[in-house]
C-alpha cells in the first residue's frame, strides 16, 4: 500500500494561514474563529482583490510556517508503515517554500511534489492521478487523500480500484460523497489506513 496525500488543507493550514493574513492585513474585524465555506477565496472575499493578496501572501512568513492540521507523531508512524508521498497544487515558485514549511515540523515522506485540477496557466501542470501514475509502484494499493472533491474525482476515476479520502473541511461540506470515504480529520483517516 502507498499513500498519496494532498499538503494544504490536508497536512498544513493553508486556510487558516490565509485567514490569518487577510485579518491581519485586510479586515481587521474578521472573526478569529472563521472559516470560509468556499474554497475560492474570491467567492469568500468578494470586495478584496484576491489575486494582489494571494501574490503578497506568497511571500510571508505565514505562507512558509503554517501550522499543522495533524499530529507529527501518528503521521510519522503511519509513514514507518507505507511510503508517503505528497502532493501539493502549487505552482513551482513556490515549491522550496513549501519543502521548508513541511521540514520545519519533522514530517517523514517519500517524496514532495506539485500536481492537482488547478494548473495556473502552466500547459504542462500534471493532474493529480497523472503524479501518482508517475510515482506509484505497480501492484501497490493506491490510497489517496485529498480536501478538494475535483482531485478526489480524478484520482478515483484514473484508479478506480484505489481508496479515495476526502477530508471534511467548510468549503467541501456540501460536496455528495457517492465516489470517496469522507474523514472528519487527520485522526480519522489515520485509523481507518492503519
Amino acid at each position: 500500500m502507498e499513500l498519496f496525500l494532498d499538503v494544504d488543507g490536508v497536512i498544513l493550514d493553508f486556510e487558516g494561514a490565509f485567514i490569518d493574513y487577510v485579518r491581519d492585513n485586510f479586515l481587521p474585524d474578521l472573526p478569529v474563529d472563521y472559516e470560509p465555506k468556499s474554497w475560492e477565496m474570491s467567492e469568500e472575499f468578494k470586495a478584496l482583490k484576491i489575486d494582489e493578496i494571494w501574490k503578497k501572501f506568497v511571500y510571508t512568513d505565514r505562507f512558509k510556517q503554517m501550522n499543522l492540521l495533524i499530529d507529527s507523531e501518528s503521521f510519522n508512524a503511519l509513514s514507518e508503515l507505507y511510503p508517503i508521498y505528497l502532493i501539493t497544487n502549487l505552482p513551482q515558485a513556490q515549491f522550496e517554500s513549501r519543502k521548508e514549511n513541511l521540514e520545519m515540523h519533522n514530517l517523514n515522506y517519500r517524496e514532495l511534489t506539485l500536481a492537482g485540477h488547478f494548473n495556473f496557466g502552466i500547459d504542462d501542470y500534471p493532474t493529480k492521478s497523472a503524479m501518482i501514475s508517475r510515482l506509484r509502484t505497480a501492484g501497490e494499493k493506491i490510497v489517496f487523500l485529498d480536501d478538494h472533491p475535483a482531485n478526489c474525482e480524478d484520482v478515483k476515476a484514473s484508479f478506480p480500484e484505489s481508496d479515495v479520502y476526502l477530508m471534511s473541511r467548510p468549503h467541501n461540506e456540501k460536496v455528495d460523497d457517492s465516489e470517496w470515504i469522507r474523514v472528519k480529520d487527520w485522526q480519522n483517516f489515520a485509523k481507518k489506513v492503519s
